[in-house]
């Protein structure tokens, strides 16, 4: 399987996830925590978690499908038609059953924000429950399925660290572009809301990154053979490619937490910490696609 592919349909599938993940975290937990009452930075707020959702949910049926392929092109024997191919591989594999179950959620969590709207909280609901159901699937066709004997632990630890750079990236997302969005509307938007979101997500960004340190320590241990691992095996190589990335990002979210967050009522701290915030959402890009790669590289310790 060509790299650029599997890199360019993992990145959609976690993008999708992750934007989807930042809709739901700011409906049902950062809003809620701001206090407002109805106003129309409230309806802003409500309206940019609908719009991220809507694209992060328009992201995933594309991204399953995109799986799919990759994973037919993988199964494929030379020697029988393409159709009985894909018949196998859906109705004679977990693999396939599980991406039914996956393909039908995400088509479901789509629908939901397409016909749902933004105000009704029947669709928040499904697409909470959805996500919390996909957030699974990397785990359940991924390495963590592989792991014999620790296989409920391997899917568990995957799944909260989907969720949890969900919560992060998902949710520094929504501030910015809720941020962004705000601002030139002219009229008496003329004030950042960043000074009221920052103060209330940063919790939940430590929270978060805790989780994701955890989480993504216990897939190492169980993944890698022994510390060699990390400089002599082609998946021990790309993940501390990902170790390093990931620290970088880790180090941007601490220094605008404690050097740019106190400053945010003064123009330049606003600006300084949309910069680095910015630069943080890239280098979790390139995670994403460095990520990507890694689940079709098999662990040493398989």
């Amino acid at each position: 399987m060509a790299p650029t592919f599997s890199a360019a349909t993992g990145w959609l599938l976690y993008a999708g996830l992750i934007l989807v993940a930042g809709g739901v975290t700011a409906h049902w937990v950062l809003i809620p925590a701001l206090k407002l009452p109805e106003s129309p930075i409230r309806s802003w707020l409500e309206e940019a978690a609908w719009r991220l959702g809507l694209l992060g949910g328009s992201f995933l049926p594309i991204a399953l499908s995109l799986v799919f392929i990759r994973q037919l092109i993988e199964f494929r024997d030379p020697f029988v038609p393409w159709t009985e191919d894909a018949q196998l591989l859906l109705t004679g594999t977990n693999w396939g059953r599980t991406w039914l179950l996956g393909v039908t959620g995400s088509f479901l969590l789509a629908a939901a924000f397409v016909f749902g709207g933004r105000g009704r909280r029947l669709a928040w609901a499904v697409s909470a429950f959805v996500l919390l159901g996909l957030s699974s699937f990397p785990a359940f066709t991924g390495h963590a399925s592989g792991t014999e004997g620790l296989r409920p632990l391997t899917i568990f630890v995957d799944t909260l660290h989907v969720w949890a750079v969900g919560v992060w990236i998902g949710g520094l997302g929504f501030v910015l572009y809720a941020n962004r969005g705000w601002l030139p509307g002219g009229g008496e938007k003329t004030e950042s809301i960043l000074p009221l979101l920052v103060s209330r997500f940063s919790p939940i960004a430590v929270a978060s990154v805790g989780v994701v340190i955890v989480t993504g320590s216990i897939s190492a241990w169980v993944h890698l053979s022994s510390f060699g691992d990390l400089l002599f095996t082609p998946y021990g190589q790309l993940l501390s490619v990902k170790i390093v990335l990931v620290t970088a990002a880790f180090g941007l979210g601490l220094l605008n937490w404690k050097r740019h967050t106190p400053y945010l009522t003064e123009v330049s701290g606003q600006r300084a910490l949309i910069r680095t915030a910015v630069t943080e959402l890239f280098v979790v890009q390139i995670v994403l696609i460095v990520t990507s790669i890694l689940v079709v590289t098999s662990p040493p310790a398989h």
